[in-house]
């Protein structure tokens, strides 16, 4: 079994457990990601007084939604990251988008000098294999925190395409990323 597969373990069984109202497991999962979550909604964000606000809503929402979880769709990492980003569009929404918003013309892949800077140049690599007319929708939908709708307006698709896209453009980098977690 390889280590980032005996993680993803980990972080699914510490969710189960913090489901059930387990504050030890919480705090496990917290030490784990807070730092990341941090990192990554101040990179959205481009404010970290934003950033620390949404990483605390974002584990408020791990404690209470635990159990919403489905590891059948993707790493408990990838359910935060996502949750994160959700709570990001749901606070620029309440606001009308707010300065940091009108910042997010051009994608934002982490560097390799950020946290995460492994995962950043493996998913460069990932999405330089994907065609371009899927990599600009993932770029723009994933790393620039737009909605989808904003994402099909921005690129006048319709919402349909742009989803189709971005699934294919996913399904694409899974193929290309399958074979280096099965080597780590």
């Amino acid at each position: 079994m390889t280590t980032d597969a005996t993680e993803e373990r980990r972080d699914e069984e510490l969710l189960a457990e913090i489901a059930c109202g387990d504050l030890a497991a919480f705090h496990l999962f917290y030490e784990r990601y807070a730092g990341r979550i941090f990192a990554y909604a101040c990179r959205l964000s481009r404010d970290p007084v934003l950033a620390e606000d949404i990483a605390q809503e974002v584990f408020t929402a791990v404690w209470k939604r635990a159990g919403t979880f489905q590891p059948d769709r993707g790493t408990a990492a990838a359910w935060l990251f996502t949750l994160t980003r959700n709570k990001l569009v749901d606070h620029w929404r309440r606001t009308g988008g707010g300065a940091g918003q009108e910042k997010l013309d051009e994608p934002r892949l982490p560097a390799s000098g950020d946290a995460g800077g492994d995962l950043g140049l493996i998913l460069r690599q990932a999405l330089a294999r994907v065609p371009p007319e899927q990599r600009q929708a993932i770029e723009m939908a994933y790393f620039n925190g737009l909605t989808y709708e904003e994402t099909a307006g921005r690129l006048a698709l319709p919402v349909g395409t742009l989803k189709s896209r971005i699934r294919l453009g996913l399904r694409a980098m899974r193929t290309v990323l399958a074979p280096a977690a099965v080597s780590a």
